[in-house]
């Protein structure tokens, strides 16, 4: 039986192809973009699955105005929401700059999107999920989010982010536990994407399909951990 889920950052990469994977098995899907009918790659979805299937959801992770109107937009359309999905995520520097030569702005924007959107989207819905079937909320990190992984000087703003939005998920982990809420952070592998570059190894329908296939199995025995797209623990830890 398919399932309500709400998808940020769904206009392209993971998240684009996320939904197109999640609508594939059946489930009931929310695109929060910031700006709707002008992503071509959500037109053409919701041409082949129609309103029945898909919702696309004006949503800017940085406006706390913008994402109370999309929590009250789904309201009017569900009683319950079964998946978050906080996918939406910028990488504002060019990966390797020394700490002498980051903008600070670079850590300012990072943060404001990859942590406090979490936190912003995150509050918002729990009402939501709280009525939803075995509610769970994925956090999309990354392993450039790991502290014990760090060996090098790369992309110091998005990897603090990161970093934080591990500790986030692990704090709304232990809070949510009495509302019954798994919350995980997850990896989606490096990917091919605007973000990953040309030279990662995976393609954003690769990381999607396992994604996709990880989502139904979640359970509350898997809140606060640190896991790949396909559900394991990772190996380099938090």
């Amino acid at each position: 039986m398919g399932q309500s889920i709400l998808i940020t950052g769904a206009n392209r990469g993971i998240g684009l192809a996320l939904t197109a994977e999640l609508l594939k098995a059946g489930h009931w899907v929310m695109a929060g973009v910031r700006n709707p009918g002008k992503d071509p790659g959500l037109t053409k979805l919701w041409n082949k699955y129609g309103e029945s299937h898909l919702h696309v959801l004006k949503m800017d992770v940085t406006s706390g105005e913008s994402i109370r109107a999309g929590a009250s937009e789904v309201e009017q359309l569900m009683a319950s929401l079964d998946v978050l999905v906080n996918n939406a995520a910028v990488f504002p520097e060019e990966d390797n700059e020394s700490i002498f030569d980051m903008k600070l702005d670079h850590f300012r924007e990072a943060y404001e999107t990859n942590v406090l959107g979490t936190i912003q989207v995150t509050r918002a819905f729990v009402p939501l999920l709280e009525k939803g079937e075995n509610p769970r909320i994925i956090n999309i990190s990354s392993g450039a989010g790991s502290v014990s992984a760090k060996n090098d000087f790369r992309c110091y703003a998005y990897a603090a982010s990161k970093a934080a939005l591990n500790m986030v998920t692990r704090g709304m982990a232990a809070e949510f536990k009495k509302r019954g809420i798994c919350v995980v952070a997850m990896t989606p592998g490096w990917v091919k994407t605007e973000m990953g570059g040309p030279n990662a190894p995976l393609t954003p329908e690769e990381s999607a399909r396992a994604i996709a296939r990880t989502i139904p199995t979640l359970t509350m025995e898997n809140s606060s951990q640190f896991i790949e797209r396909t559900g394991a623990p990772v190996k380099y830890g938090w």
